[in-house]
């Protein structure tokens, strides 16, 4: 059976990062979670343009580590678009003692389960939604963590972002 799920990655940053772990975990994702059939496309960022767009989108200043665009119900076939925080995903890497392309395909699996209509606005929502990610990050082979928390909501953000 075709795989009903696409997922591509696009890098802005000037050096080339590992694409094939973020698009793993994201299909682990969309398999799991019973996706309709579509695209995710995964842009891999500054802390810039994500800065950029929270203002213009979500009327948030500053940067924030992921941002998630469901794209519109007209565009079949696709399912929206996760843009990640690549200095984020770093940073954050270190906190938790992974690799930063593992930290960027959890960052990823998060954006991609609001795409599929998870929420993390309440307590019992966010652990619902970790325990997704897990699920995600497990199916593909990649380390889990069941404290897991985005870097602007339960850290510090490293000073000048």
């Amino acid at each position: 059976m075709k795989n009903p799920h696409r997922v591509s990655v696009v890098n802005h940053l000037p050096k080339r990062k590992a694409a094939k772990p973020i698009r793993e975990a994201v299909l682990a994702a969309l398999r799991i979670f019973k996706a309709p059939a579509g695209e995710v496309t995964v842009v891999l960022s500054d802390p810039r343009e994500l800065a950029e767009l929270n203002q213009r989108f979500r009327g948030i200043a500053g940067t924030t580590d992921v941002l998630t665009f469901p794209a519109p119900e007209r565009f079949s076939g696709l399912l929206g678009d996760v843009i990640l925080n690549w200095e984020m995903a770093e940073t954050q890497a270190k906190s938790r003692k992974v690799r930063p392309v593992d930290e960027a395909a959890m960052l990823a699996v998060h954006g991609t389960l609001h795409l599929l209509g998870f929420d993390d606005h309440s307590d019992s929502d966010r652990i619902a939604m970790v325990d997704a990610m897990n699920q995600a990050m497990r199916a593909a082979g990649l380390p889990e963590d069941s404290d897991w928390s985005s870097l602007p909501h339960g850290m510090e953000a490293p000073a000048g972002r």
